[in-house]
């Protein structure tokens, strides 16, 4: 039996979430994951269910010009805009970051569809701007906090074509990727996670990815190939994470049995990750990790069987353009 492309597995997901409605509340309460686990994962479910369906409809419509696709992806993303107005909880400002910048990347795919109006498409910005903005800003943690942080506001921006603050956040980024990452390209704000450093490492470093592929795709700018001031490298980063992630679990210095997949998947990290850096650099062994699982679709989130976050979702998907230019 043929396997299925990602273009494919793209619009069997994008048609079945033709009939998602949407979730928003006035007040998203995000209550801290270590704190209450369960009432965490029921809150976050509402936008997890919405930012899903809106970025593989809107992904699905800049990939076939499909006007219903964009209306969906138009529906879900105007609903949180109009609806809600506050975030609030000890995890709010990371949830939204994480899960809100997916609705922003869809947000730009149908930035050009003709049924959505300016007026609406002001609305959108201004609850980003005076709901979701001021929660990402405000984070204090420069660990995972900040990569997401970062990431949603350079594809805030790039919505908005703000070039001026784009180019604030540009230079935030790599001030962060300069102090963030060790000079052996591990991330010390992550190592203490015991257990979970392993993971985290992987949260931290999915974000700063893609806010890489923003600043590539906005200004022609390459950070992936990027030297710090201090000697700092997201590619010997990359790398050296994938060391550990590709068998080598039991070298993890920060733990003798840290938390990874027990059994890796289309939906399984850290795939997802290297699936878009096998196309940055073209690394074989990069590729070698990754082509058995293809088509990549994307981190699931175990407890809700939905998407965990917005970095690397259908990363081929996404690559597109780049591969066409190079």
């Amino acid at each position: 039996m043929k396997q299925p492309t990602a273009l494919e597995i793209l619009l069997d997901e994008a048609n079945k979430s033709l009939s998602v409605a949407g979730h928003a509340v006035p007040t998203w309460n995000i209550p801290g994951f270590y704190q209450d686990t369960e009432g965490h994962r029921f809150a976050k479910r509402r936008m997890e269910k919405d930012a899903q369906a809106a970025f593989t409809t809107a992904l699905a419509y800049r990939l076939t010009g499909t006007a219903a696709y964009a209306g969906k992806a138009k529906e879900l993303i105007m609903g949180w805009a109009v609806v809600n107005r506050e975030i609030t909880g000890p995890d709010g400002p990371l949830v939204s970051a994480y899960l809100g910048v997916g609705l922003v990347l869809a947000a730009n795919w149908i930035k050009e569809f003709e049924d959505w109006s300016e007026e609406e498409r002001n609305t959108f910005t201004q609850w980003m701007t005076r709901v979701c903005l001021p929660e990402w800003d405000r984070i204090p943690l420069r660990n995972n906090w900040w990569s997401w942080s970062l990431h949603a506001q350079l594809a805030l921006y790039r919505f908005m074509d703000d070039k001026l603050r784009f180019a604030e956040e540009v230079t935030a980024l790599k001030e962060h990727l300069d102090h963030s990452l060790s000079i052996e390209g591990f991330i010390p704000e992550e190592a203490s996670r015991g257990k979970h450093s392993i993971w985290y490492h992987y949260f931290a470093l999915s974000p700063v990815t893609a806010a890489a592929k923003l600043v590539l795709d906005t200004t022609g700018e390459d950070l992936f190939h990027w030297i710090s001031p201090g000697g700092k490298s997201l590619q010997y980063a990359v790398e050296h994470f994938f060391h550990f992630a590709n068998g080598h679990l039991k070298e993890w210095p920060y733990d003798d049995d840290p938390i990874f997949p027990a059994e890796l998947s289309a939906g399984t990290w850290p795939l997802d990750l290297y699936e878009a850096m096998s196309i940055v650099y073209q690394n074989p062994d990069f590729e070698r990790f990754v082509a058995p699982y293809r088509p990549i679709t994307g981190n699931m989130n175990i407890n809700s069987g939905l998407y965990h976050s917005y970095a690397w979702v259908y990363p081929e998907l996404q690559f597109q353009d780049y591969i066409e230019r190079t």
